[in-house]
């Protein structure tokens, strides 16, 4: 009966057990089937995150990652040397000096106590992690994404040393990223102890010092070895917030170090590193530090003065580097930036401690010439009425071969490392540009020649008024291409770029003549003809693009270090220069001849000097903002800026620019041998012009009213015109009612010359100085008014020679013609230019700079 009963229930029990355990069960399986595709798929999300994660380490970031602590050494300084002109031996010039005050001291000059200070209170875990304390950065991650606090926090000695080698602390994902595995990678390859040594030589403490020596010495007075454990809490509380924690700025910054240094001096004690009894030692310390009068600037000089004193090395005089060497410094660090694919911060951290030699193109006689010249204030002693006192930017190049062999960035004396330098500046140049963007490249193109002539008159209107303007005001009329430049005419400026074209012009200055600072927004004719640049240039680019001149039309790009080589000699950067022919020989010939013209007889005659055959081009800006000046001979190149930080007019007599080069130029000159700019040994040929026309010369020319205007030039082979003058007609005239001679003249008083038939579009205000010698101008006149029919008739003064009026004082000058004209020469007349002596005339002159 048992076992019936039990069979009998047991189908029940079953049934019912097993609809339990179906209810049961299916759930339970359903919901673990779905946490574990939950975890599957965070699993491999993750992995795929992870990998992606790595794949952007490796691509994006690997580059970033090695840092190498050798560079970042304080006990190694790069050298710079230059070539000695009469040996051609290398020789040292000096010792490159960081800008951060940091006196290195090794690791077992520091008291054990510094670096359990900064252990204690900055990363107590430090010597159990590998660079990252993957607690801390938890953390830290976590605050960032809920925003519960606005810093990432999190880093360990390690991160933060790499931090201060690299300058690299920006608030980025990225930067933290890199950071950590910086630190990952660095630990590979460093000591626990090499790590605290770069660190605790590398943190700031506050007034300028940087490194606990330097900071020991400046707060205690002493050196860190010789620092308490009381003091060694004190100093580094200071690197946490210096601002906040530095004990001489006040009362309150000095109460709250004390109070950071219990915390440090109770975290030693907690952490094992003092006992109870040193703590409280510590505590009750009275800290006693200086009152801060010796800077920390002054303990470096004195402990590098001391150093080089023990080793013999040769240091500078001054209390700063050049601004020589403070551009070879900036274009070291920017090539290694750019071949070494490296930081600029890890660049000059490899200048400064890495022990580099670096060879410069420096003279260093021509550097002291022109540094006397530019720290003394009185050689340009002006001072605007805001109260600026004029600056001034210099560069001097190597005709031959490009090298800057002098640089100096400001007047007066230097007032710090790495400061401004006007040389490199970018500024307005005016009509110093001329040169470079418009007649070279004319020249060059076949577009102009040394006999082509412009006319010296308004172009255009622009917005309703006569452009372009002179300076001074006025206008000539038919020009010279001689003139035009040596009087810096702007008119002639425009009429030849405009002939050339403006995209011609820009591809020449860039391509040719390196002006790199010259932009896309600088296509146009007031910036490439007349210097209304968009950024300026440079003292640098221009000396060098005025350098292919006087080396035979050859470029070299300016360079002030042929190369760099490391410790062991080995070659880092090779800085060779870009040499190619930019022009012909012949166009640099003739730009010779233009530019020498202008310092002889130009805008620009204030620079000359006997003894040296000189060239050059002056500059002004609108609103005499700034004035330029780049001057050449055959052995050197100057350029010379002049001007205010904010604009201001120049008020000065003369050129200031001129001033300051021809006060350094005449001093590198004094003992070199006169020599003359090359000529080309073929084509070059003569050719007899006209002076209005620019075509072959007639009698017609030769019998200008003014008086011959005849002149030969010389001209490329193949370039000389082939028609003759076409602007010159004869007619004639009468000297006595100043018109076309009538049927009435009489013969004693008829002259035959020339008039120009030339059209010019009449603008209203405007007259060319030449309008009186134009055929319409004469024709207008109509009848004589003295032979005419309605002309009363004098009586002749002599009735013997009814032709003779007389010995007297003629109109524009004396003589004893016919009174009328000019000396005795036939080109006396209406508004006749030669004053006296009947000599031929020269092209009215229209300076369009001041003479200075």
């Amino acid at each position: 009966m048992e076992n019936e009963h039990r069979t009998d229930g047991q189908t029940p029990a079953r049934r019912e057990s097993g609809q339990h355990q179906s209810t049961r069960r299916k759930p339970h399986r359903g919901i673990g089937f779905i946490i574990g595709t939950i975890l599957l798929i965070f699993v491999v999300t993750s992995v795929m995150i992870f990998g992606i994660f790595m794949i952007y380490v490796k691509t994006t970031l690997r580059s970033d990652l090695t840092v190498n602590a050798d560079d970042y050494k304080m006990d190694l300084s790069s050298v710079l040397y230059y070539q000695d002109k009469s040996s051609g031996d290398w020789k040292e010039l000096q010792t490159l000096h960081g800008t951060e005050n940091r006196i290195w001291v090794d690791y077992d000059q520091m008291p054990d106590a510094l670096w359990q200070a900064a252990v204690s209170i900055e990363d107590k875990r430090f010597f159990d992690h590998h660079g990252v304390d993957w607690s801390r950065t938890a953390s830290a991650a976590v605050n960032m994404f809920l925003g519960m606090k606005n810093t990432y926090g999190g880093s360990t000695i390690t991160q933060q040393l790499l931090k201060n080698m690299t300058g690299d602390n920006q608030g980025t994902v990225k930067r933290k990223v890199t950071e950590i595995f910086r630190a990952l990678e660095f630990e590979k390859k460093y000591s626990k102890q090499e790590i605290l040594e770069l660190y605790l030589n590398t943190i700031y403490l506050g007034k300028d010092c940087y490194g606990v020596e330097t900071a020991a010495q400046y707060y205690f007075g002493k050196d860190v070895s010789k620092l308490s454990v009381a003091e060694c809490a004190a100093l580094i509380g200071i690197t946490n917030n210096p601002s906040v924690y530095n004990p001489l700025i006040s009362d309150k910054t000095k109460a709250n170090n004390k109070e950071r240094q219990e915390n440090i001096l109770k975290a030693m004690c907690e952490q094992g590193y003092i006992t109870e009894s040193e703590y409280n030692d510590a505590v009750a310390e009275e800290l006693k530090f200086t009152d801060g009068s010796t800077t920390a600037e002054q303990l470096v000089a004195e402990a590098e003065e001391k150093k080089e004193g023990q080793e013999g090395a040769s240091s500078s005089s001054s209390q700063y580097n050049s601004y020589f060497v403070d551009q070879v410094f900036r274009d070291v660090v920017s090539d290694m930036e750019e071949k070494l694919d490296i930081s600029e911060e890890t660049a000059k951290a490899k200048l400064y401690h890495g022990g580099y030699n670096i060879y410069t193109t420096i003279d260093p006689s021509v550097q002291s010439i022109a540094e006397s010249v530019y720290e003394d204030r009185s050689n340009l002693d002006v001072t605007s009425s805001g109260g600026q006192q004029l600056q001034s930017g210099i560069t001097i190049v190597d005709v031959t071969n490009g090298n800057v062999v002098a640089m100096v960035g400001g007047v007066g004396a230097k007032g710090g490392d790495l400061v401004w330098n006007y040389a490199t500046g970018k500024r307005q140049c005016g009509s110093s540009i001329k040169p470079l963007t418009v007649y070279a490249p004319a020249l060059d193109a076949g577009v102009i020649t040394m006999a082509s002539t412009f006319d010296n008159y308004p172009v255009r209107l622009l917005n309703g008024n006569p452009w372009p303007k002179n300076s001074p005001s006025g206008y000539t009329g038919l020009t010279t291409l001689e003139t035009g430049v040596k009087k810096s005419i702007n008119t002639v400026a425009v009429r030849t770029i405009e002939k050339l074209g403006i995209s011609d012009s820009y591809k020449f200055a860039t391509e040719q003549l390196g002006m790199n600072t010259l932009t896309e927004n600088d296509k146009n004719t007031a910036a490439l003809g007349l210097g209304g640049l968009t950024n300026g240039v440079t003292t640098e680019e221009m000396a060098a693009a005025y350098a292919s001149f006087a080396n035979d039309g050859v470029y070299n790009s300016p360079r002030l270090y042929s190369k760099v080589t490391d410790s062991e000699g080995n070659v880092v950067l090779e800085n060779e220069t870009d040499s190619h022919v930019a022009m012909k020989e012949t166009t640099a010939y003739f730009m010779n001849q233009l530019l020498q013209q202008v310092v002889s007889s130009g805008t620009g005659t204030a620079a000359d000097f006997s003894g040296m055959s000189l060239a050059g081009k002056t500059g002004t800006t609108s609103e005499n903002y700034d004035r330029y000046f780049v001057g050449y001979s055959p052995y050197y190149c100057a350029a010379v800026w002049c001007g205010y930080d904010q604009n201001e007019k120049i008020q000065y007599s003369g050129n200031p620019s001129i001033t300051m080069w021809k006060k350094v130029m005449q001093k590198v000159h004094a003992n070199l041998e006169n020599k003359s700019f090359d000529r080309p040994a073929s084509g070059i040929t003569s050719v007899t012009v006209c002076m209005d026309s620019g075509l072959l010369a007639t009698d017609a020319c030769a019998a200008d009213l003014r008086g011959s205007r005849v002149h030969t030039v010389e001209v490329a082979a193949g370039t000389e015109p082939t028609e003759s003058c076409n602007l010159h007609v004869f007619k004639d005239y009468c000297v006595d009612g100043k018109c076309l001679a009538g049927a009435n003249c009489p013969a004693s008083s008829v002259k035959h010359v020339s008039f120009l038939d030339y059209t010019r579009t009449a603008y209203e205000g405007i007259s060319a100085d030449d309008n009186p010698y134009l055929l319409s101008t004469i024709e207008s006149i109509g009848e004589c008014p003295v032979h005419g029919k309605g002309a009363q008739t004098e009586e002749p003064a002599n009735p013997e020679n009814p032709g003779e009026t007389g010995t007297g004082t003629g109109e524009n000058g004396t003589g004893t013609d016919t009174g009328a004209g000019t000396g005795t020469d036939t080109g006396a007349g209406i508004g006749g230019d030669n004053q006296g002596g009947g000599a031929a005339p020269t092209e009215p002159a229209s300076p369009t700079e001041p003479a200075a």
